[in-house]
């Protein structure tokens, strides 16, 4: 994967210096600005392919939350602050993550990176225009899945678990909203608690499916017809 061109906005002199001596230790970044504010980086967005924006939220001149929203065709984002109360304001900006200044290390800034790495790669489209991953909005951050690598997922009260390859994660959604962002060609409703991708199922009996995983789930009664239907069993 090419290097992510990455500017970095951050108002406070030192923390701003911690940040790009971070971020320049990770060989797959390539800094492309660092700006104390956000006005100063508006020329290279204009002239620059951005992949990423690495900044604080609560600055001076202008907030990066009111700065992102006014950008057209905004780069994925970062989101670096000493202030957490302000992520639930970055809900519908498809925020990559949020780093507590207090936290920021280099084991810490790898992990966003990565989901970075995981949001461009996905968010690239397939020779017939397909997406390779769905967005999910998850409380304050935008998480990418590639659909091929899911299990199953369980409804677990007002949250959803999805199992995947990379193991299980826990989200604030329903199955309702789920099924309507999942390719209905790969997955099916099989119990009110569970949907499944039928392209991990190794096997089925009359009331459970054994996934490539080894795990077993129960089939709903109700679900049964509609399961064994996708699968072309009936």
């Amino acid at each position: 994967m090419n290097r992510i061109k990455t500017i970095l906005i951050e108002d406070e002199p030192i923390a701003r210096g911690r940040l790009e001596k971070l971020v320049s230790k990770l060989g797959l970044i390539e800094i492309l600005g660092v700006f104390e504010n956000p006005l100063q980086a508006i020329d290279v967005l204009r002239q620059h392919e951005v992949d990423l924006i690495l900044s604080d939220i609560d600055m001076p001149e202008m907030d990066g939350i009111t700065f992102l929203k006014g950008l057209a065709h905004p780069p994925f984002v970062v989101f670096i602050t000493g202030h957490y109360e302000y992520a639930v304001d970055g809900f519908e900006l498809d925020v990559i993550d949020y780093i507590l200044k207090p936290l920021l290390t280099e084991e810490r800034l790898i992990k966003a990176i990565e989901k970075v790495q995981k949001a461009i790669l996905f968010s690239r489209r397939g020779p017939q225009g397909e997406r390779k991953a769905i967005k999910i909005k998850d409380r304050n951050k935008t998480i990418f899945i590639d659909p091929a690598d899911i299990f199953y997922l369980k409804a677990w009260g007002d949250y959803i678990q999805i199992y995947t390859l990379e193991g299980m994660q826990t989200l604030l959604s329903t199955m309702k909203d789920m099924e309507a962002e999942l390719p209905w060609d790969m997955f099916a409703r099989m119990h009110r608690s569970y949907i499944v991708n039928i392209k991990q199922i190794k096997g089925v009996e009359a009331s459970k499916v054994i996934l490539k995983n080894g795990t077993e789930l129960g089939i709903g009664l109700q679900y049964r017809n509609q399961l064994f239907a996708k699968m072309g069993l009936i």
